[in-house]
């Protein structure tokens, strides 16, 4: 019998959109962003309900200072239609009537919508990126007609296991049942966990994976889990990509404008260098992602990193910041030290991104298929393509920091 995925390699993706309705949250965000561009402009979409908070035209001001050559079009498709709500109140806050259309309307709901905020304490990233998701499954298991829920999650929900290879199944930190763990965070306002995990987004995911699963397990969900979200490859445009959504950007800053300065890194176990790869995806194929194992019917868990990219380590990152230094910088840019003391101290910046020093291994095994797939949702790319981009990004970057005057250019 012929899988989804075959079908989709043979015949295309597009008369599976023909057919869908979709629920989208978090459009103003840089993947909602992209994946709203795809849905109205690139494949046949029934419709488009868009949650938002806020009036739609202040949505209509996102998306036009994120992508202001095609929001245009986005709209004249007249497929995007608002839904205003909240994703604190039950039922989202969306209107008892809209809610009933969307009942008997919505095939697929894809919730990208969260708050990626690494130093916030854990409760607040729990009200932020667990219950939502909690209350969007339960909403969406009152569609008469989903095929999928597609929930956005991250990579680094397994920052508790030790560099190796992560796969793309469930790990478990505790035996302890998710809902009293849920319980005790909120009543304690802390957890003796959080030291394992990267930071209290990613605790965040974890509970909220363990929990969609205990709470909905005949709901058809697929859990998306992508890596370090870069700046777009191809769509809607090279480079596209909201300044605070991309991490590896705001580190690049950092670094620059820490000038003549000595920086003490971690390395990675087993590495005398930054030889371990930071793993970085654009957005835009995290959305290519998400849209092909929607159209394939997936359920389960993904992983999307750079095993479906171009994979960079450290090293080849400070390279591309060194190489493509203006000259006038050159001699002024952080040197860097890495060092195997994993007891020595380390320099702010790798404090802050703690990722950076290690060396998990994202299996993508499931998404191996979507690099034969063609058509304006591929995740094709060669290394010249991906050089010449991420040297027009570190450019970029050099003339943020001198407008700002933030380094001496």
């Amino acid at each position: 019998m012929q899988s989804h995925a075959d079908q989709i390699i043979r015949e295309g993706y597009t008369k599976e959109f023909a057919k869908h309705t979709v629920l989208l949250t978090g459009s103003t965000g840089s993947l909602g962003g992209c994946l709203l561009y795809k849905l109205a402009l690139q494949l046949p979409t029934r419709k488009i309900y868009t949650l938002i908070r806020g009036s739609p035209e202040q949505a209509i001001e996102k998306w036009t200072k994120a992508m202001p050559d095609q929001t245009p079009a986005i709209m004249a498709s007249n497929r995007t239609e608002f839904v205003t709500g909240d994703m604190t109140a039950p039922d989202f806050g969306i209107e008892s009537g809209t809610l009933h259309q969307l009942q008997d309307q919505v095939t697929l709901v894809i919730h990208t919508a969260a708050k990626i905020t690494l130093d916030a304490s854990l409760p607040e990233a729990l009200e932020n990126n667990c219950l939502p998701s909690l209350e969007m499954a339960r909403i969406a298991s009152q569609f008469k007609r989903l095929k999928l829920l597609v929930q956005l999650s991250t990579a680094y929900v397994n920052s508790f296991l030790p560099d190796g290879p992560v796969l793309e199944r469930p790990y478990s930190l505790t035996e302890e049942d998710p809902e009293d763990e849920l319980a005790s965070i909120f009543s304690l306002g802390q957890s003796p966990h959080s030291d394992r995990f990267s930071s209290s987004y990613a605790q965040a995911k974890y509970l909220m994976e363990r929990l969609l699963a205990q709470r909905f397990p005949l709901l058809p969900i697929l859990l998306v889990r992508p890596t370090i979200f870069g700046q777009a490859f191809r769509d809607p445009y090279p480079l596209y990509g909201l300044e605070n959504s991309t991490p590896l950007n705001k580190f690049f800053q950092y670094f620059v404008a820490d000038q003549d300065s000595t920086q003490i890194w971690h390395a990675a176990r087993g590495y005398k260098t930054g030889a371990n790869v930071l793993d970085e995806i654009p957005v835009d194929f995290v959305a290519n992602a998400c849209l092909l194992h929607a159209s394939a019917h997936t359920a389960g868990i993904v992983q999307v990193g750079s095993g479906l990219y171009e994979p960079f380590t450290f090293d080849e990152y400070l390279e591309i910041v060194n190489s493509n230094a203006p000259p006038a910088i050159l001699s002024t840019l952080p040197r860097v030290v890495f060092t195997e003391d994993r007891e020595a101290p380390q320099c702010f910046l790798a404090e802050l991104v703690q990722v950076a020093s290690r060396n998990w291994l994202f299996d993508c095994g499931r998404s191996y298929w979507l690099k034969q797939v063609g058509g304006p949702l591929n995740l094709r790319s060669c290394r010249t393509q991906v050089n010449d981009l991420n040297q027009r990004r570190i450019a970029l970057i050099y003339s943020r920091l001198a407008r700002a005057g933030k380094a001496r250019l």
